[in-house]
């Protein structure tokens, strides 16, 4: 069985798209994949049964690993979730795209090469994201899923490799809890929107002191002080919702996701936004002890998800 973690992208949302720096932590909800011998190649998923056609993500996957790797032999291949990637038939925006590109990638790359070369994978993984999300994300998501909790900045050219990734973990004496609203929100869409406006002078004046309190907090993450880092996290937090709404034209958050956030930051979260993103279907917040939190948010109707830091790509 191999697997990858899905994600919560506290530090760097949107930013990480214009080549800033970002913070991304792999969380305990996995995708997991398995292959069996098969008279012919077929994908049983969590969405259904496909064959080489008929899915984008495994169409993308498929045609890089041939590319580069050659026929694939006939499998069975079942990839499937962990729940809490889907609620009620709604995504929680976890990252379970990336999680499934990259361990599906690394299944295929098992059965093919018998070892598992995790900077290999995540080569191809990234070209198979860059071709099914037609160049828009930034590759944040696939960089964890497969090296786990890490410091990222994305590439000029998918071509020149030129990324920077470092593992950074939290470490196990934070608390992390997610707060599921119920809506889910359309993440290409939305950075489209923000690609659009790039070019416009007042965009690029926040991006700059959006950049300057992400860098602080990752500066001050290296050194462990998580409490601080937050702080200029929050102050990101809130220069991207004022260019959101003053430039790009959109909310990335409802006055009751504000009060939500409020809730979590008055009873023990040292920081809870709208992670990756945004737009409004999880809510997360950080700190030592949020059980006041959970108890608020359940009273106010949120499904919570509770969630630990968790590794990369693995074989079990």
């Amino acid at each position: 069985m191999i697997s990858a973690p899905g994600k919560v992208l506290w530090i760097g949302s949107y930013a990480v798209v214009f080549g800033g720096l970002s913070h991304v932590i792999a969380i305990n909800k996995r995708v997991k994949c398995e292959a069996t011998p098969s008279d012919k190649l077929i994908f049983e998923t969590t969405y259904g049964t496909f064959y080489e056609k008929g899915n984008e993500l495994i169409e993308s996957v498929v045609n890089v690993i041939k590319n580069h790797l050659g026929d694939i032999p006939r499998l069975k291949i079942r990839l499937f979730n962990d729940e809490d990637f889907q609620i009620n038939g709604k995504k929680t925006g976890l990252g379970s795209s990336s999680a499934a590109t990259v361990t599906l990638t690394a299944c295929l790359y098992k059965q093919i090469k018998g070892r598992i070369d995790t900077d290999e994978i995540h080569l191809l993984a990234q070209e198979a994201n860059f071709i099914r999300q037609k160049g828009i994300g930034s590759g944040f998501d696939i960089a964890a899923a497969v090296y786990g909790s890490i410091i990222y900045k994305r590439f000029t050219d998918l071509n020149k490799r030129d990324w920077k990734i470092e593992r950074l973990r939290l470490g196990n004496k934070y608390d992390m809890i997610l707060g599921f609203t119920g809506r889910s929100s359309e993440t290409v869409n939305l950075v489209k929107m923000f690609i659009e406006k790039k070019d416009d002078k007042k965009f690029i004046e926040f991006l700059r002191e959006i950049n300057i309190e992400n860098d602080t907090a990752i500066k001050l993450l290296k050194l462990g002080k998580v409490d601080e880092a937050s702080q200029h996290a929050k102050l990101a937090r809130d220069l991207l919702n004022v260019l959101a709404e003053d430039v790009i034209g959109v909310k990335l958050q409802s006055e009751e996701d504000k009060e939500l956030i409020k809730i979590a930051e008055d009873n023990g979260a040292y920081i809870s936004l709208l992670p990756g993103a945004g737009g409004g279907d999880v809510i997360f917040a950080l700190g030592e002890n949020l059980d006041e939190v959970r108890k608020k948010w359940k009273e106010k109707g949120l499904k919570l998800i509770e969630i630990k830091e968790d590794d990369g790509l693995n074989e079990t």
